[in-house]
């Protein structure tokens, strides 16, 4: 190998090395503003004596409308319980529910798949919408567009759907 052809290599390993790193710092921005609060919000459900909160098994982020931490965990009776912890207002206290109290995961996907028959399921989020609990089931339909249908958590009724047309639909 010639001299040029090391030096390509060891300028081209370079550049590769600075990319890596760059996505790399770039995730991890991203994903420490997701979980940022998460802490803080646990330590404040567990102190609330009023909250009657054991134990937090996770915390997600839901961003609809507004702000929240929904966390699963358990209650002073060994409960499977939510918690929605507002983020944008201060006044707000949380809402807690037993899980058995609502419909699950599995539920709300199935009472997508029965109304609204979609391509595929994306994902599916526990969340607050005009105070309401919710599922947010995110999925494709057969017209290739992005749907997002709000199933009540109490009752199982879809209360909102949304759908972001495709640019190749136009």
């Amino acid at each position: 190998m010639g001299k040029k052809t090391i030096i390509t290599l060891i300028v081209s390993v370079v550049v590769l090395i600075g990319v890596i790193i760059l996505f790399t710092n770039i995730y991890q921005t991203a994903r420490n503003q997701y979980e940022e609060g998460h802490q803080k919000s646990k330590e404040f459900v567990l102190s609330n004596k009023d909250l009657d909160v054991k134990s937090i098994d996770s915390i997600e982020t839901y961003n609809g409308e507004k702000k929240y931490h929904v966390m699963s965990g358990k209650n002073a009776k060994n409960e499977k319980i939510y918690v929605w912890v507002p983020q944008e207002e201060k006044n707000n206290k949380p809402t807690i529910k037993k899980q058995s109290e609502g419909i699950t995961e599995k539920e709300a996907i199935a009472e997508v798949n029965s109304e609204k028959n979609p391509e595929k399921i994306v994902a599916v989020t526990l969340g607050m919408d005009e105070g309401i609990p919710i599922w947010e089931v995110k999925y494709i339909d057969k017209s290739d567009r992005y749907n997002f249908d709000y199933v009540n958590f109490n009752n199982g009724d879809i209360i909102k759907h949304m759908a972001i047309k495709n640019e190749k639909d136009s």
